[in-house]
């Protein structure tokens, strides 16, 4: 398991640290539990957690031994202006089109919601870029088992093959496999 720590926070693509090692970015509605996966995945309090969804509003970067991960604000419910989540959504499509070492995409979504037109449209574009998307599923710990493989058949059916993962940041269940195969998928395959 790879430790991570904060590196810097950027607003715009010319700010970003030089893109000289792999990076996975992290991508979701804000509330998902972008956060809480990126500190279970650190091992270590690196990112902030807001009890206030669309706190996030810089690209923040977590440096690893070999790779970083990138971490968005979170698109949906949000209390900002319409035109700065507009203006999210345009450096974000900027930075995965523009970054040539970013290896995939991580779409953080609690296992609670549907798959929606936002997240279908995300799926599109980082196909449309060549971007691979895997799907991990957050806060299972909320549901019982039966509501859990409900969940799982329902996401399943809606991302159509795309690799699906369940985690619980709390307990730490599923980080470890999610690293792993993102590590050999995605930085050791390059």
């Amino acid at each position: 398991m790879q430790r991570l720590t904060f590196l810097t926070s950027a607003k715009e693509i010319s700010q970003c640290p030089p893109d000289l090692m792999s990076e996975i970015a992290v991508l979701g509605r804000s509330n998902a539990g972008k956060s809480s996966l990126i500190n279970a995945w650190a091992g270590a309090q690196v990112a902030r957690i807001s009890s206030t969804p669309g706190k996030t509003n810089l690209i923040n970067f977590y440096q690893g031994r070999q790779y970083r991960v990138v971490d968005f604000p979170g698109y949906g419910f949000s209390k900002r202006s319409g035109d700065e989540q507009a203006t999210w959504s345009g450096m974000i499509e900027n930075f995965l089109s523009a970054r040539g070492q970013v290896r995939g995409a991580i779409l953080v979504m609690d296992v609670r919601r549907d798959w929606e037109d936002d997240e279908r449209m995300l799926g599109q574009f980082l196909a449309r870029i060549g971007r691979p998307l895997v799907v991990v599923l957050t806060k299972i710990d909320k549901l019982n088992r039966a509501e859990l493989q409900r969940a799982e058949a329902r996401l399943k059916a809606s991302t159509k093959g795309l690799p699906l993962f369940m985690v619980s940041s709390p307990q730490r269940q599923g980080i470890v496999e999610l690293e792993a195969w993102i590590y050999k998928n995605w930085v050791a395959s390059t």
